[in-house]
């Protein structure tokens, strides 16, 4: 590794939001470059030479921490996406020192997720559990009118023998001048057919 290939490789970084390619072994690479900029200014002993030396030595240094913070925020962003979708985690271009930054970050994270919003949610849970079976205990008890059924009101005409209404109930037998209140499909066709005259319609 060279100073270009530092320079490109931040560059490369700041110009995504995706965690760019650097090889596994980006940071090793780095650091033998550092420490070799170092060993180089222990030798040089003219003092101008030795000036330059050590602000190239400077600029490395802050390469390698600008590449590294830029990357250190999109690897917190991946863990808090992995954490809450729950998918696999991806190490596709991360070195190795950032695939244990992320797993360890993930960790963390589902601990304190666990020990701050298990209870809550449990919680929760029983209480929706709870609630919906109380709806639906409610909805079977309650009369088909209370459940969006429109009924009629109707006068029979003739004697009719008992029917099953659309609500799954039994009505009549019916006599001629029975005045009865029936769910709207069965009572349409009894007036259709002249077996009933609608005296009110009934809204559900």
């Amino acid at each position: 590794m060279d100073i270009k290939t530092l320079s490109e490789a931040l560059r490369r970084e700041k110009a995504s939001p995706y965690l760019q390619e650097l090889g596994r072994d980006f940071y090793r690479e780095a650091g033998e470059l550092f420490r070799s900029m170092l060993a180089e200014c222990r030798r040089i002993r003219d003092l101008s030479q030795l000036s330059m030396k050590l602000a190239e030595v400077e600029n490395i240094k802050n390469m390698i921490s600008d590449i590294y913070e830029t990357r250190e925020r999109k690897i917190v962003s991946s863990a808090l996406y992995y954490v809450k979708s729950g998918e696999e985690v991806e190490v596709e271009n991360l070195t190795k020192e950032e695939e244990q930054l992320l797993e360890e970050i993930i960790r963390t994270l589902k601990a304190g997720r666990e020990r701050v919003l298990a209870g809550f949610e449990g919680e929760m849970g029983d209480t929706q559990q709870e609630e919906m079976e109380e709806r639906e205990e409610a909805e079977k008890e309650a009369p088909v009118k209370e459940r969006g059924v429109r009924f009629v009101t109707v006068r029979i005409l003739r004697d009719l023998p008992s029917l099953v209404g659309v609500d799954g109930r039994v009505y009549g037998e019916f006599k001629a001048e029975d005045v009865v209140t029936l769910p709207e499909p069965n009572a349409r066709i009894l007036i259709e057919r002249g077996d009933a005259e609608a005296i009110l319609i009934e809204r559900s």
